[in-house]
């Protein structure tokens, strides 16, 4: 029993889509009596998109042209991305040229106040070696002194 009134359902469906294209006119009063005044519409724009899907199919020469002019984009686009790479491969270049030349130079100037200060250092130390020789010399001259003095 239920096959039967899903049978008659689709057949009743697919008569009326049937009525859509042969007789336009009565489908729209049908439609409009049921309050489905875009059902009509929706089902002849599918149909219209089948047909064009179904009957605008290209022929080989123009699969082929569609085909090459997809190579060309293709060749195009890859170029244009061989060349942002390579810019951006220049830039890297570049960057690591100016950071290269920094740590140099920064390794220079390291060098340099490494050295300055061993310099300094050594300055230092003989500035004190100089300061405690004369502080001993200045001892042994007041002993002498004082012990020329003490033996008068």
């Amino acid at each position: 029993m239920i096959k039967k009134i899903f049978f008659i359902i689709i057949l009743v469906f697919t008569l009326y889509i049937v009525l859509i294209f042969i007789s336009p006119a009565l489908a729209d009063k049908i439609e409009s009596s049921f309050w489905f005044d875009w059902l009509n519409e929706k089902i002849r724009t599918l149909k219209s998109n089948m047909d064009d899907t179904y009957t605008n199919i290209p022929s080989k020469d123009q699969f082929l042209n569609t085909i090459d002019e997809v190579k060309k984009w293709a060749e195009t686009k890859t170029k244009d991305a061989l060349d942002s790479v390579n810019q951006v491969k220049n830039t890297l270049d570049d960057v690591r040229v100016t950071l290269s030349w920094a740590a140099s130079t920064y390794s220079e100037i390291k060098w340099s106040i490494d050295e300055t200060k061993i310099q300094i250092e050594t300055w230092v130390n003989t500035i004190k070696d100089t300061a405690d020789t004369i502080s001993d010399v200045s001892q042994s001259i007041n002993n002498v002194f004082s012990g020329s003095l003490n033996n008068n």
